[in-house]
């Protein structure tokens, strides 16, 4: 079979559709077979047979490939050059389909190893085995446009996310820092600042609104009832919980506003840019025929011209 033969066939929708039907049935053979405590032959079966396609399959996209190394590219270096500045700079570009590659390689490779280990060897192999090719399920991000939309605005705010796990892990210490002087090292019954670890834990059952109150009123009972100790609490929660989380949202919120925002306008870029190439095209058409009529126009004058003297 040609190279250009086997990109037709990895390209077709009945191959795609195939490799996604594949995998939504092993995901819930998967399922099915987790509601089992023994081994049933036919789930084993089923499994070498979901396996084997999967072989077939990742053999066929490597070959598919003009260069089958290509087919594991993460990343590669382009060079641009600053509109400001004019300096040359090199960029990194991330493969997101050689993501996808790898991740679909070392799934396969590793359920291939897992159930070869499992008949000959190793039989708890099987199960490890199992565990990893659950992943497999992520795949679905590739089949759907309206998923991987999805997944591309989830990887732009991964950014952000972290910003705010930072903001709230320095509140989190300072709290945390703040209630062992405060409660001078006591634990009660459903706080502990005992220690840094422990504070972080009652902090962070806290800032899950879970039994707060509870732990507020357990904790100043010992002061009481201080104003000081039930401040701290109420600081905490405001803090974390109604403005940070809000703020989060809002900031998300409008991140994946203005990234919509910005794919309307390239795509109505584009589109003016597509419409702009039609009307030059008619316009030159036109033109063409224009001139075209009028050297016939002035031919069929020169004739009458001719046959009247």
């Amino acid at each position: 079979m040609s190279k250009t033969l086997i990109q037709r066939f990895v390209k077709s929708k009945s191959f795609i559709r195939t490799t996604s039907v594949m995998i939504i049935a092993c995901s819930i053979l998967l399922g099915i077979e987790a509601s089992f405590t023994q081994e049933i032959l036919l789930f084993s079966i089923l499994d070498i047979a979901f396996t084997s396609y999967f072989i077939f399959e990742i053999v066929l996209r490597i070959f598919a490939e003009d260069k089958p190394w290509k087919f594991f590219k993460l990343f590669s270096f382009k060079k641009q050059i600053s509109s400001k500045t004019g300096n040359k700079h090199t960029q990194i570009v991330f493969h997101e389909h050689g993501f996808w590659n790898c991740f679909d390689f070392l799934i396969t490779a590793f359920s291939v190893f897992s159930l070869v280990v499992h008949i000959f060897e190793h039989p708890e192999f099987l199960v490890v085995g199992r565990l990893f090719r659950v992943l497999r399920i992520l795949r679905l991000l590739e089949i759907s446009n309206e998923l991987k939309d999805v997944e591309r605005k989830i990887i732009s705010i991964i950014p952000t996310v972290f910003s705010f796990a930072l903001l709230l892990g320095i509140l989190l210490y300072i709290y945390a820092i703040i209630g062992i002087y405060l409660f001078s090292h006591h634990k009660y019954e459903n706080a502990d600042f005992s220690s840094l670890g422990a504070s972080f834990l009652s902090l962070f059952q806290v800032m899950t609104l879970e039994g707060w109150v509870d732990m507020m009123y357990q904790a100043s009972e010992h002061y009481e009832h201080s104003w000081w100790i039930k401040g701290y609490f109420i600081s905490f929660v405001i803090l974390t919980v109604i403005v940070s989380f809000n703020v989060f949202v809002a900031v998300l919120t409008s991140q994946v506003q203005e990234k919509i925002n910005a794919k309307q306008v390239l795509e109505e870029k584009q589109l003016f840019k597509e419409m702009n190439g039609i009307l030059k095209e008619m316009r030159s058409k036109m033109l063409k025929e224009i001139e075209e009529l009028r050297a016939e126009i002035q031919k069929m004058r020169e004739e009458l011209n001719k046959s009247q003297s």
